[in-house]
Formats: structure tokens, sequence, C-alpha cells
């Protein structure tokens, strides 16, 4: 078996040993629709409505580090009051919070107010509320395609407007992984017997966002216990703007730290990581009060490249020797389940007497569904 076949093999296993559950994403989503009629029933004036926005929304959540539970998952919220586009900043965060402080079920999980956010602390999850309005339109018409929100900053004890567009990223996001997402989509749907339209970001699997998961784990284990750790958001876009529809995961991952550092633009000496459905925001913008925040992420995009990239292509070890080593970079749970499930799979298709590889090497239908070849057959490694 070629190296980058071999390691295609073992990096989807990887990706998968990184995914949330199906039952801790259940969980998660009962959690926050109890918040949001919680909130809405008290407000029916405001007509709230909560729905996921980042890593949850676009299917790139990594399973926590922790190695003794599942771990306790950074989950992002809108929290969007529809009839409060009027309402000024200070009040778009305080009706929130006060209502969250008055309900038995949630005061003992509310903690202290944040800059953006109100946070909910559950036993294996938190949830960043980010209370906010529809952005009110310039526009004489305003389009009803419009998702811009109105949100609140607080710096010291001042409250001011601030603007995203969680929406929009996301219809942005799936767009650069089209082909790949269509084609996903469609088969769960098909083996779920639903409707396409109910199958969610979160549900599929392609080689962008199991590229980014990837990433996101080598990142947390790089910066445990260090400062200035590269942010989500500034990996996910520059990952999905390198992306070129690549089916094979190796080749995705090969391609997006090759090119990540391309999509970063320099305006008299200021980095500028611009937000692709606003471009007025800087994703990069406390890189230049805090050059080690640049220096970091630098840091990180070479590292990462000679880890994942450079080393495994020059690797003469053994399997245990690899699998040591890719313990290192990516925690110790999440590897041995990675080689746990590989192995099985090699058992079982060796006892069908199977043990033919797609010609490619590439994620199929579904990424799991890949026939490997076993372990002792990869003497290119050594032994």
């Amino acid at each position: 078996m070629e190296k980058k076949e071999l390691l295609n093999k073992i990096y989807c296993e990887l990706a998968d040993s990184l995914n949330i559950s199906d039952t801790m994403t259940q969980e998660i989503i009962s959690s926050y629709k109890s918040v949001g009629s919680y909130l809405g029933n008290l407000e029916e004036n405001l007509n709230i409505h909560i729905y996921p926005q980042g890593s949850m929304a676009l299917g790139t959540l990594v399973r926590p580090i922790a190695e003794d539970k599942e771990g306790d998952y950074d989950v992002d919220l809108v929290c969007l009051l529809k009839n409060g586009g009027n309402l000024p900043a200070k009040d778009i965060k305080q009706i929130i919070g006060k209502r969250l402080s008055e309900g038995e079920r949630y005061k003992s999980k509310l903690d202290a107010e944040g800059k953006r956010c109100w946070t909910l602390k559950y036993s294996d999850f938190h949830m960043d509320i980010l209370p906010s309005v529809p952005k009110i339109s310039t526009l004489p018409k305003p389009s009803r395609n419009v998702t811009q929100i109105r949100l609140t900053h607080k710096e010291n004890d001042s409250y001011f407007n601030r603007y995203s567009d969680p929406k929009a990223y996301r219809k942005w996001f799936t767009k650069q992984m089209e082909v790949s997402f269509s084609k996903q989509r469609e088969i769960i749907a098909r083996n779920k017997k639903v409707e396409i339209e109910e199958v969610k970001l979160f549900d599929v699997r392609t080689p962008l966002q199991m590229t980014i998961q990837i990433l996101k784990r080598h990142r947390d284990i790089m910066f445990s216990g260090r400062d200035n750790k590269p942010i989500s958001i500034i990996i996910t876009t520059l990952a999905a703007k390198s992306y070129s529809g690549e089916t094979n995961l190796y080749e995705a991952i090969e391609k997006v730290l090759q090119d990540m550092d391309k999509h970063i633009e320099f305006n008299n000496g200021k980095a500028v990581i611009s937000n692709p459905t606003m471009d007025s925001e800087n994703f990069a913008d406390k890189w230049e009060e805090f050059p080690e925040k640049q220096q970091a992420f630098f840091e990180w995009l070479n590292k990462a490249r000679k880890d994942i990239i450079q080393e495994p292509l020059e690797f003469a070890g053994g399997m245990g020797t690899m699998k040591n080593r890719m313990r290192e970079l990516f925690g110790s749970k999440a590897v041995n389940q990675t080689f746990d499930t590989y192995e099985e799979k090699n058992i079982k298709e060796k006892n069908k007497g199977n043990l033919g590889v797609t010609k490619e090497g590439n994620i199929g239908s579904i990424a799991s569904s890949n026939i490997i070849a076993p372990l002792s057959t990869h003497t290119f490694y050594g032994k």
C-alpha cells in the first residue's frame, strides 16, 4: 500500500475518533432547544430563536482532550431576539442574562457575564449563548435573505454594538465543499430514509470537515497549558479557502496546510484574514496589538506541516512506533481508538476473504466503509 493511501486510511479513522458522538449531539440539541423554549415563553413579544454557530453548526466540533470522560464541549449558540431590532446594546444582553438567572433550572449553571456571551455550564459541555437582534437594514426594501445580526460587546462597564452573520458564514463554508457535501447528504438521507433537507451540516462528514478537526486537535495538544492558541475561526476560514474539493483526506490536509498562509493578506504590515461574508471583520484583528498571537499561529502551521505531512512520509519505523508518535500529536485516547478501529475492520475484511482497497484510497459514500488492508501487510513501515 502506498504511503499516502495508508495515511489517508489512518487519518479517516482519526477524524472519526475525534468527532462528537451521536448521543452527545442529541443531548446538546435537546438542551439548547429547552433553553430556547424557556426564554421564548418568558419573552413572547421578542420572538426568541436559538440556533448553533461555529464548530457545532459547521460539523467541526472536536472531542475534548480529557481522557477520563466525554469532556467539556464548547457549544456556541446565537440567541436571536427577532422582534428586538430597536433595543439598545445593553438591553439585548441583560434581558437574556436576567431571565437565565431567574430560572431554577439554569441559575446554578450560569457563569459570570462574558464580553459577548452568557455561559451555561453542564456536566459534559458548556453553552456560550450570544444575545443578538436582526441588524436593521438601511436599504429601502430590505431583503428577506439578509441574515446579519447585531450583538453586544461589553468593555469594562460599557456596552457597544457589534455585527456578525453566522448563517451567511455557514452557507459560505458549505459552498466551499459543495460537491462532497451534496453527495454525502444524499447518501445519509437515503440511508436514514428522510428528506434531504433534514440532514444538517453537522450530520455530514466531508474531507474539509475532517481536515479541520484533525488540525484543531493538533493545535489543542500543541498549546495545552500555553497562551496564544490560534483561534478556531482562523483555522476554519483559512482551511476552507484552501480546500479545492479533494476527496482523499490526506490530500485535502496536504493542500490545506500548504496553502493556508497564502490567504493571509498584509496591509502596511498588518495581517488581515477577512470574514468571507463580512469584509469589515478581520479575524486576525488582535495580531497587531498582540504580535505573539501571529507568531504562535505560524509556529503552529509550520509544526503541523512537519508533524502531519512531512514526517509521516519519511517515517521508517514500525506501526507501533507510528502509533506512539501519533499519541504525542493527537492524544492517547483518540489514537488508541483510531488504531483499534482500523485493526477491527481489517480482521472483519480478512474473515470475509476480501483484502481489497479502493483504487484511489478516497473517502467513499461513508468514510468508515472503506476496505483496508491489515496492518501486517504494511511492510513499508518496517517492523
